[in-house]
């Protein structure tokens, strides 16, 4: 097993390279715009790790919600990527991805992304990883009245937020349990700012 993850739809960046021997993990904070530092990041990560690319089992990528640009960023390389090496692509949702760390115990996970003016994007699951309110766009506050009150939240888009963000290695893992696809595609819960402004 050989997964390579990528994570592009938030301000920092991460890959991440899941083996037998465990996973390695890279943090891009740089002001670069990512789709000049996630594929540097990955060279770097196989040559630390003794791989080559042909040595790759599968590809995972977060395919949103989160930044417009950063999403496509993301399922571009990595299809791309699947594409040239035949490998199969598995796609995590960013929310999925911020939820994994604090999964396992006995409460549900609230995973919550700042979309700005009171919105998000948000989703509740069991502490077994099942969806219990699928990634949807909301208003924060109702949706945070909609939650349990022994809930863990985590993410930007509330009260006194965490600051956690969506990491690769987290990717990886999940991908680890799935059966990838041809070919990814983005997750837009709601129109760009471009799109809503021509609506306008």
């Amino acid at each position: 097993m050989n997964i390579l993850a990528l994570e592009t739809t938030d301000r920092v960046a991460s890959v991440a390279l899941l083996t037998d021997d465990g996973c390695r993990e890279k943090r891009i904070e740089s002001p670069l715009r990512h789709e000049e530092t996630v594929m540097p990041a990955v060279d770097q990560l196989l040559a630390e790790a003794g791989l080559a690319p042909a040595d790759l089992t599968a590809l995972a990528v977060d395919v949103g919600p989160g930044s417009f640009t950063g999403v496509r960023i993301g399922v571009c390389h990595g299809n791309a990527m699947a594409l040239a090496l035949g490998l199969p692509i598995v796609s995590v949702n960013a929310l999925a991805a911020l939820a994994y760390p604090l999964l396992g115990g006995d409460r549900p996970v609230a995973a919550v992304i700042d979309a700005r003016n009171g919105n998000g994007y948000g989703a509740l699951y069991a502490s077994s990883g099942a969806a219990l309110i699928p990634p949807c766009a909301m208003e924060i506050g109702p949706f945070l009245e909609r939650l349990p009150e022994n809930v863990i939240l985590t993410g930007t888009g509330f009260p006194g937020a965490d600051g956690a963000l969506p990491l690769a290695g987290s990717i990886a893992r999940i991908a680890a349990k799935r059966t990838g696809e041809r070919a990814a595609s983005p997750l837009y819960l709601r129109p760009s700012q471009a799109e809503r402004k021509q609506k306008a």
